[in-house]
């Protein structure tokens, strides 16, 4: 628990915050840029079939594509004017890599390279992958985008310190606009990228660990009614297949929160959460659950109570308001009275801006 006079978070300094700043703008520049360089993905060239020459457009490592139709001054332009684009958007993002290299420097020289690598890491990948609107990060790691959202650093170790990453999967959305390399890979897959001994743990194989013991574990809402066929995966057989956990619907009611944060190699990645909202309202739920285990309860309310007043002082974009809390049961919501109540003992009796009066909800 919080010691008397120990503060939560401290503000970044005005260098810290350019850091940053600069840091987001680079990241958003280049994949931009990355998402440009990715649409010129394979390569185009001619093929002769039957006597003739056909302009033949070629995706991913495997060489599946289509054709463009035979050659004609039409299709030798599209040829030209791909071959050119692709030359500059790749040269482009090259360049702009070396840039977030040389960024990576200041960042850590200003001591905003705050979020485990291999948290960062598999954010990026994860964005790469396209899979965003599918899988979020959830559980204490999200602390590490709200504090990024605000301009802070949440102080304490303890408060931050986690052995594991919970990936919650969306099972609503269709999966099959993933990509045919990604579908193959799976989430296995894509954590191997990362960290090579990573393996799938046998009978929980919504659970992933590495050669240091670190977990991912791949989780998503118990599906209604309880037998209705959702996807619980998004590779093959061998990949992860998500656990079922009740009450993480109320994730994925509200919107997404995404939040550029920087990793401790001080290389960016943009992160995927739950709205930090429920995100607090769910943990205060959770620290008073009686199946709970009693020794993550008082962290949960730590943790509840540390994002309402993230909110309170720095997100005015949201309000734990009735109608903005929809999305989650009625009980739920009225916790947020409970917490109105620890962030205006912390504001000394003043109304904080994120908050209506309780007996307004």
């Amino acid at each position: 628990m919080k010691e008397k006079g120990e503060t939560d978070f401290r503000e970044l300094s005005s260098d810290q915050l350019r850091t940053v700043v600069d840091t987001q703008q680079l990241f958003e520049a280049w994949a931009e840029v990355l998402e440009r360089a990715q649409s010129f993905r394979g390569g185009m060239h001619w093929k002769t079939a039957a006597g003739k020459q056909y302009l033949f457009r070629s995706r991913g490592r495997l060489g599946y594509g289509k054709s463009l139709g035979p050659r004609s001054p039409e299709t030798e332009r599209i040829f030209e004017h791909f071959g050119r684009n692709k030359v500059e958007a790749e040269e482009r993002e090259a360049r702009l890599r070396v840039r977030l290299t040389e960024q990576a420097r200041y960042c850590k020289a200003a001591r905003v390279a705050r979020v485990p690598r291999l948290t960062a890491a598999l954010a990026r990948e994860l964005w790469r992958a396209g899979l965003e609107s599918a899988v979020m990060m959830v559980g204490t790691n999200a602390l590490y985008a709200y504090e990024a959202a605000c301009g802070v650093q949440i102080l304490s170790a303890g408060r931050l310190e986690t052995q594991d990453l919970d990936l919650l999967l969306d099972s609503r959305r269709s999966l099959e606009l993933i990509v045919s390399e990604i579908r193959r890979e799976g989430l296995i897959g894509i954590l191997r990228k990362i960290d090579k001994s990573f393996t799938v743990m046998g009978k929980q194989n919504f659970r992933a660990m590495n050669a240091r013991g670190f977990m991912v574990d791949l989780i998503r809402p118990m599906p209604k009614p309880p037998r209705r066929k959702q996807p619980d995966t998004v590779g093959d057989d061998a990949d992860l297949k998500a656990a079922d956990i009740q009450h993480l619907d109320w994730y994925l009611s509200a919107p997404k929160f995404r939040q550029i944060v920087i990793g401790e190699d001080g290389f960016p990645a943009r992160m995927t959460v739950p709205d930090p909202r429920v995100f607090a309202l769910h943990k205060l739920w959770l620290s008073k659950q009686s199946g709970r285990d009693p020794l993550k309860k008082p962290k949960d309310r730590e943790q509840a109570f540390l994002v309402a007043k993230l909110v309170a002082r720095y997100l005015p974009q949201v309000q734990f308001s009735k109608p903005e809390l929809r999305m989650v049961p009625r009980e739920v919501a009225q916790l947020a009275d409970e917490l109105f109540d620890e962030v205006q003992v912390e504001g000394k009796g003043e109304l904080p801006p994120g908050f209506e009066p309780p007996n307004d909800r």
